[in-house]
């Protein structure tokens, strides 16, 4: 499967053209990660956007007494890292290679690039990634609200 064939498949890009895929595959990369390897670490710097062309990735983060805890198991055409790519930042979870994994990286610095030459392109990717990111905000509102609500109540 090629990077755009792969890019195609992953619901963030369901709205692009062909000639948007190519302008972004441009910019992609692809990643191999053997089983149990780690792809990126909780709270090290997020630099970039995974798309997973084959294979499963556990997303897990340390519990407070330090034992890792399954977040979700994603695979094939889902997405992952996307925060990443948009405003960096500490990474808020461990992505691990569940399984031998075949991944097409969007480095920031490379989407930052391509920003200045097809800005709409950009600006579609990015509104695709902040209504994904809303709707998993919105799944995860009855485990947030307790939380937000002890920052804020006395």
């Amino acid at each position: 499967m090629s990077i755009q064939a792969a890019l195609k498949a992953c619901s963030l890009f369901k709205d692009f053209s062909e000639t948007g895929l190519i302008l972004v595959s441009k910019v992609s990369q692809e990643r191999s990660f053997p089983a149990d390897s780690p792809i990126f670490v909780e709270n090290m710097v997020g630099e970039s956007l995974f798309i997973i062309k084959t294979g499963i990735v556990r997303l897990c983060i340390k519990s407070s007494t330090g034992q890792d805890v399954v977040m979700d198991k994603i695979t094939m055409g889902e997405s992952f890292g996307e925060l990443g790519l948009l405003i960096g930042g500490q990474r808020l979870v461990t992505a691990t290679a569940d399984t031998d994994c075949e991944l097409i990286e969007i480095p920031r610095r490379d989407f930052a690039k391509l920003q200045k030459q097809k800005p709409q392109t950009c600006l579609k990717l990015m509104l695709a990634v902040v209504n994904q990111f809303g709707k998993k905000v919105g799944a995860a509102k009855d485990y947030l609200k307790p939380l937000l609500l002890s920052q804020i109540e006395p």
